[in-house]
Order: C-alpha cells, then sequence, then structure tokens
C-alpha cells in the first residue's frame, strides 16, 4: 500500500497461483511416491523405466518453480515501475525484521512468499538510477500504532485488527494507510544509498 491510498493486490492469493501451488504439490507427492518405488526396486541394475519417469517428473517440478519465480519477479518489476515512473520526491520503506516474522509458523509460508528482500533491492536499485533518494525506516519505529492525525501512540494493537481507532482524537482509517502516512512522513529515517 502506498501514502497515496493506491492498493496493490497480493499476487499469492489470486486463483491461478493457487492452482499453480496445487499442482505444484501433487507433483511433488507423485515424485516423492517414485523415490519410494525406485529405492524398492534398486535389485535390478541399469535405468529402469521408473527412472526416466522420475527425470520427467523433475523437470516438471522444475518448470512450476520457475513459472512461479517468473510470476513473482513479473509483478515486483510491475509495482516498481509504476512508483518510479511518477517521479516522486523521495520512496520511503519501512525496514521490516523478516527473519524474525519468519519465526512465526503461521506467517512464515506468506512471507517467504513475497520477497521482500528481492523487491527491497529492485527498488533502491531502481530509485539510484534514476535519483530518487529513498528513507528506510527503521524496524523498531512504531509505525503502525501511531495516530497520524494526533501522534498518539496506541499501545495495545493485534494483528487482527485492520482499521486504526484513535482513542485520543477519535480518528479512523485503514491501519495500512495509517502505517504509510507515517512512514512518509517520519523524520528518523536513513538513506538507502
Amino acid at each position: 500500500m502506498l501514502s497515496d491510498g493506491s492498493i496493490y493486490s497480493n499476487r499469492n492469493k489470486s486463483s491461478r497461483l493457487k492452482r499453480i501451488r496445487k499442482r505444484l504439490r501433487r507433483l511433488q507427492r507423485k515424485l516423492s511416491r517414485q523415490y519410494r518405488a525406485l529405492k524398492a526396486r534398486k535389485q535390478k541394475e541399469g535405468r529402469s523405466a521408473t527412472d526416466l519417469n522420475l527425470a520427467k517428473t523433475q523437470l516438471k517440478v522444475q518448470r512450476l518453480y520457475q513459472r512461479l519465480t517468473n510470476i513473482q519477479i513479473d509483478n515486483q518489476n510491475k509495482i516498481i515501475a509504476t512508483v518510479v515512473r511518477t517521479k516522486p520526491q523521495w520512496v520511503a520503506l519501512e525496514d521490516l525484521n523478516v527473519s524474525g516474522m519468519m519465526k512465526n509458523r503461521h506467517l512464515a509460508k506468506a512471507i517467504a512468499q513475497q520477497g521482500f528482500y528481492n523487491f527491497r533491492v529492485k527498488l533502491i536499485t531502481k530509485c539510484q538510477q534514476l535519483g530518487i533518494p529513498v528513507h528506510l525506516t527503521g524496524r523498531f519505529e512504531p509505525t503502525s500504532k501511531l495516530c497520524h492525525n494526533c501522534g498518539t501512540k496506541k499501545v495495545s494493537l493485534k494483528l487482527s485488527e485492520r482499521t486504526y481507532h484513535c482513542p485520543n482524537c477519535h480518528y479512523t482509517n485503514d491501519r495500512d494507510l495509517n502505517a504509510a502516512l507515517n512512514i512518509r512522513d517520519t523524520e528518523n529515517f536513513a538513506l538507502a544509498y
């Protein structure tokens, strides 16, 4: 989400990617069964039909992984191109603790599929080529908990609360948009390059 309110959909939740991942799971189960069958037939010497089928299935799995990677790279490049094309004065990013978030076993898979680091590196490189400064907000800056309107810090904010309600000034907004506005306007930042 950007500070101007534009939202980019999560490609990992699209029906196309779900379908590809479902096919990948099935092929990986098939590959595992073929490995077990090959292990059971180890008494035979030489290449068997199972060995050749195993190679075909491995190739199919590799193609699906490549397809998923290409879709992710394409989506990241399109988002970066639209952000940079507007020629902003600066681009502000939040320095996320991805390794810490990966320790949460409920979120780890979804976070790993997003490719935060690759997105950040590509965006910084593109901005550097065009001379756009990149502001990195510290990872411990309370961007989600601060009210953008009055600056009050909300002490307890659960991940399930998707709208931000300020107890002080009764400001209500989407939680991600509030965080994006705080990241944009923060004074505590470091330049990325």
